[in-house]
């Protein structure tokens, strides 16, 4: 069984090698910070937002809780910036409607998420039917016309790639599941229309930037313990679909 270590590096040097064969001019890669996980927060010209604090937050909990090494940094980037190579784990969030992507960008994104890539889409409106859900079910119908964006089965990898998680929480508790697009055996494409960022999200302070609810700061527990499964099932995928979770196999030395 390899370990999450190399693992986590053939992904990026996956990515990356594609987006310079495909997007990227021909450069190198130095070692150091830019072999650890940071997360890039895809920004659109209308519709999305940036919560860097949030993503800086769960990548430090990632750090104290996982053996995962991070440099907990978020990078802004557009859907077409081919830079977005060089980060296996993007976000798109965002409260407001937004057009169809552009030819270029649009290609991009698919192709990033063909080869590797995974990104979590965040409603943080706090609305069922928000406009920007609808222009998210745009975007993944046109990313995938064969390939809908349904909601995760209970027992998907997802909620127990760390800590076993029975129900899908962020500031709210609107949606009690997650959706995604699955390819094969993988889910590259995860949606939450609960506001995860919401719940992880810190004023410069370092206070909590929302409260949440209906629970409170049991909630907020819950909503960063799936911040952490998302982020280990990026990097580990549905390899060990079976076993009970990550953990067990961290203790049976498997994984560094």
């Amino acid at each position: 069984m390899p370990s999450s270590r190399p693992f986590r590096l053939s992904r990026r040097s996956l990515l990356q090698a594609l987006g310079c064969a495909l997007v990227l001019p021909r450069r190198g890669w130095a070692l150091g910070d830019a072999t650890r996980l940071d997360i890039a927060e895809i920004q659109l010209s209308e519709g999305s937002l940036s919560r860097s604090r949030a993503w800086v937050r769960l990548l430090y909990e990632v750090v104290q809780t996982t053996s995962v090494e991070a440099n907990p940094r978020t990078v802004l980037l557009g859907p077409d910036d081919p830079l977005l190579f060089d980060h296996p784990f993007a976000v798109l969030q965002g409260n407001g409607s937004f057009s169809a992507l552009p030819p270029k960008a649009h290609e991009q994104i698919a192709r990033y998420l063909q080869y590797g890539g995974f990104l979590f889409i965040d409603d943080t409106s706090g609305v069922r039917d928000s406009a920007f859900d609808a222009s998210v079910r745009d975007l993944c119908a046109r990313l995938f016309p064969t390939r809908p964006l349904a909601p995760l089965p209970s027992d998907h990898s997802i909620f127990r790639a760390f800590f076993l998680i029975r129900r899908p929480l962020g500031r709210l508790d609107l949606v009690p599941y997650l959706e995604g697009v699955t390819l094969g055996d993988v889910t590259p494409l995860v949606y939450c229309r609960n506001d995860l960022s919401g719940a992880l999200d810190r004023r410069p302070d370092g206070a909590d930037a929302f409260t949440v609810s209906p629970n409170g700061e049991d909630q907020r527990r819950e909503a960063i313990k799936l911040g952490i499964n998302l982020v280990m099932y990026s990097l580990t995928s549905n390899y060990k679909k079976d076993a009970a979770h990550v953990r067990r196999l961290m203790l049976d030395g498997r994984i560094e």
